[in-house]
């Protein structure tokens, strides 16, 4: 391949080991390319929200999730739902996922019957 280098070609695809690693971009990408992903933010950063430090733990499960999350309900409806979702089809009882999530959809149905007639 020519690209208007004069060193020989020494079994790099047909470039010489100075043209080989700029002609590559999985060995060296552009310094504009570079800055760009060390001055982007994290989607951690971005949305603060849905992230969570958990650095301070060494296991977790769904009711510290709920916790971390701030999961205020008192019926424990939500709770209860967003266990059968994050775990559907996967908890002891023979469950399949769809019917685990039917569950959910229907726990989630009665809170919003019990809290529509509620003043908010």
């Amino acid at each position: 391949m020519q690209i208007g280098c004069n060193n020989p070609a020494q079994n790099f695809n047909g470039y010489c080991e100075v043209c080989y690693p700029t002609t590559n971009l999985l060995i060296k990408k552009p310094d504009r390319e570079i800055e760009e992903k060390t001055t982007t933010q994290s989607l951690a950063q971005k949305y603060s929200k849905y992230y969570k430090d958990v650095r301070h733990l060494s296991e977790i499960d769904v009711y510290a999730v709920h916790q971390l999350f701030y999961i205020q309900d008192p019926s424990g409806a939500i709770q209860h739902a967003s266990k059968k979702l994050l775990l559907s089809g996967v908890r002891t009882g023979g469950k399949s996922a769809l019917d685990d999530i039917r569950e959910a959809r229907d726990t989630l149905t009665r809170w919003l019957e019990i809290n529509e007639t509620i003043p908010q």
